[in-house]
This record gives structure tokens, sequence and C-alpha cells, in this order.
């Protein structure tokens, strides 16, 4: 008899699945507690010690907080004072910018290849494009490109980008119900040309970043593709 190469996941593992999907699907609301423990045993029909090792290793792995007396909750961006979670961007003088944004754009598009290829989408099928220009004390900075998932961001209006005075990631969790848990950044360094030029309205031959950022839901479907384009002039990156 040959071998299965079926790998069977463990039982607290298919609860973590569970409980992330739960959320990712907004079944589950960030801004209130989780069902208990005993709760989750009873409604996936396993042992409360398997549902304890799943909070635990959700809890270790900083998507889960539990508050004495009120119960477990997705670790949340409000009360955060920077511009994001993910904020890479400081200053040479070693403070936090202070940026914030004006829409150019937002409209619905097909999908270019590469935008689909990194969303794991169809070529073509309709995502919303955003284009943001960026300022930090006035000052311009670069612009902004995103594209969004239109299932999950159906929901966002262009006044809701016009209102954000900084954190972003809150912006679509307060009001959109959306956690993006994690990112993958790409880093480049470039020399402006006349295409960037034309695109960020940066000067002429000054150095600049591009960030190339994907972020995900906690299952892992990722949900924006964003390019950060932001001049390297009095602008360090943290890594």
């Amino acid at each position: 008899m040959k071998r299965s190469n079926i790998i069977r996941m463990p039982v607290y593992a298919q609860i973590k699945e569970a409980i992330l999907q739960k959320l990712s699907s907004r079944e589950w609301k960030f801004d209130q507690p989780l069902p208990s423990e005993s709760k989750m045993a009873e409604d996936f029909g396993v042992s409360i010690g398997s549902v304890r090792h799943a909070v635990a290793d959700l809890e270790d792995a900083g998507i889960l907080v539990k508050r004495q007396g009120v119960g477990t909750f997705v670790r949340s961006y409000k009360g955060t004072g920077v511009w994001n979670k993910f904020q890479k961007f400081i200053r040479k003088d070693g403070r936090l910018p202070v940026f914030e944004s004006k829409p150019i754009k937002f409209e619905i598009i097909p999908a270019p290849e590469e935008v689909a290829a990194k969303m794991k989408i169809v070529s073509g099928d309709p995502v919303i494009h955003i284009l943001r220009a960026m300022s930090d004390n006035g000052v311009h900075t670069g612009v902004d490109e995103s594209f969004l998932d239109l299932d999950t961001f159906r929901d966002l209006k262009i006044e809701d980008l016009e209102a954000v005075k900084g954190n972003l990631y809150k912006l679509y969790e307060e009001k959109l119900g959306i956690y993006i848990a994690d990112v993958t950044d790409l880093l480049e360094f470039l020399i402006v040309d006349e295409a960037l030029n034309k695109l960020t309205l940066l000067p002429l031959g000054s150095p600049m970043f591009v960030v190339t950022r994907q972020g995900r839901l906690l299952n892992k479907k990722t949900v924006e593709l964003r390019y950060e384009h932001c001049t390297a002039v009095n602008y360090l990156l943290r890594i």
C-alpha cells in the first residue's frame, strides 16, 4: 500500500486558520471581543486545550491581545500616533515625518498585468486605483500609488481619503473594518528621470526611494499593492 502524501495540520493550527478566516471575512468584528475559548471549543468541536494553544500562538504573533476581564481582541491600530503601523521613513534629524496626503485620482480600472500577478487575480479584473500627493509639514515629498482589491475595499470613498491626516491603516480598520495584518516591502533607490519627474513632481536628477508594498489580510490574501515614491533628500529609510 502506498503511503499518503497528505500532511494533516495539527488541530490547533486548523483552529488558528479558522480564526484568521473569520476575522478576514469580517464575520468576527475587530472592535468586539472574540468568542470565549469555551464557546470556540464548542463551535469548532475541539478541546479547549487546542483552542488555548491556537489563541496563545496568535498572541505570540502579535495578532491577538487579551484584556483582563474584558476578553480577547485583535491588536488594534487605534490610538497609535504614527503615520501607519509599517512606517519606514524618518527625517535625517531622527524625527518622524508628519505626512499628509491629497487624493489626485480615485477610480476603478482593469488590473494591469503586474498588479494582477502580485494580487493573484486575473489580469483585467477591476481594482481600485488611487494616486495621492504626499507632503510633510506642507512640503511636497512625492506620490503614493495604490491598487486595492475591489471586493475588500468597495465601501472606500474618496471623501475618506481626503479626511486622512495620518494613519492610513487606521482608516481601513476604523472606517471599513479591514485589518492589514502584515506587509512585504521591496526597496529601490533611484534618480528622478523625466518619467518619474512627471509622476512625482520631484526635481530631475534628485535621489528618491520607491517602496513597493504588498499588504495582506490575516488570511494572507494580498488586497493592497502600493508604490510609495518619496524623495531621499532629508529622509532616511528604516530597514
